[in-house]
């Protein structure tokens, strides 16, 4: 089974982010980031979704964020104290 196949299965199951699939791989963040974006377009008709990253000063809900990375900070109070996305498969 090839990693991508294990993520969405792992997906499928429950919610997890970006990074916590990196250290269960063991491998770059930026691999796994690669890994989701070609998943969100392979495995129709089902759907990646998220549940969209919020600071966690502010609570400010990036909503209409559609990149697979986490923000870096707040554009409304500037914190770097952002809670990253949360990825499923529906």
């Amino acid at each position: 089974m090839t990693r991508r196949q294990e993520i969405i299965k792992i997906l499928e199951e429950n919610k997890q982010t970006a990074q916590q699939l990196a250290n269960y791989f063991q491998t770059e963040l930026k691999e796994i980031i690669e890994d989701l974006e070609h998943i969100e377009k392979s495995i129709k008709p089902r759907k990646l979704k998220n549940l969209p990253a919020n600071c966690r000063k502010c609570n400010f809900v990036f909503r209409e964020r559609s990149k697979i990375k986490k923000p870096s900070k707040c554009p409304r109070c500037k914190s770097e104290w952002v809670e990253a996305q949360m990825f499923f498969i529906q």
